[in-house]
């Protein structure tokens, strides 16, 4: 399922690019400089968010500005157009620029498989949902339909077994991204601060 992040992104009319899970290699170039840039910062040894982001800001500087890519030139020089960037983000306009019909619309294309449980449930941005024991060990079909914000299983024939509402994907909680209430975790590589 999309996370979070993506469906705040659709809602604003960001297309997306999607790569299969556990398949960096689609996305070589950029998973490459991912490496490249942590062996650089070493977040481990950072003692805090701010020396990570301090640090993250200066290698990603270094690689545009001074690194050499192209012919011996620096990636901003090499590609001047790249630091004019795209359309700007504007924080006072996203309430008007997201759009949780484009989320719904995105979807409603799509169907995702679950595993129903021992007793009965399955469970859709860490939400469980009933399905019935009849279907325990059984693989359902899950569709949104963005009429009715409703999630639809159904089993292996197409039948339906329920429908759910869907309050995970109510426009405010799309953009507070808060879709699948993920708990805050401790980053490993971060280390609290000192007091």
């Amino acid at each position: 399922m999309p996370p979070d992040l993506a469906l705040w992104a659709i809602g604003l009319g960001i297309a997306m690019h999607w790569n299969r899970p556990r398949h960096c290699q689609e996305n070589g170039k950029v998973e490459r400089s991912h490496g490249v840039r942590a062996g650089w910062v070493e977040p481990a040894t950072c003692p805090d968010v701010a020396t990570l982001q301090t640090r993250l800001t200066a290698a990603s500087r270094l690689q545009r500005e001074v690194y050499p890519a192209l012919r011996g030139q620096a990636r901003s020089v090499a590609f001047p157009a790249l630091g004019q960037g795209g359309r700007p983000y504007a924080p006072a306009r996203e309430a008007a620029l997201f759009d949780a019909q484009r989320v719904w619309r995105y979807l409603a294309g799509q169907v995702w498989t679950r595993q129903v449980d021992k007793v009965g449930r399955i469970s859709l941005y860490n939400r469980p949902l009933g399905v019935g024991r009849a279907s325990a060990g059984h693989e359902v079909a899950v569709r949104f339909d963005p009429t009715t914000v409703t999630w639809t299983i159904q089993d292996a024939a197409g039948r339906t077994i329920t429908q759910h509402p869907a309050p995970e994907l109510s426009r405010a909680r799309i953009r507070r991204l808060d879709v699948s209430q993920r708990r805050q975790q401790a980053n490993p590589h971060v280390h609290p601060p000192r007091g």
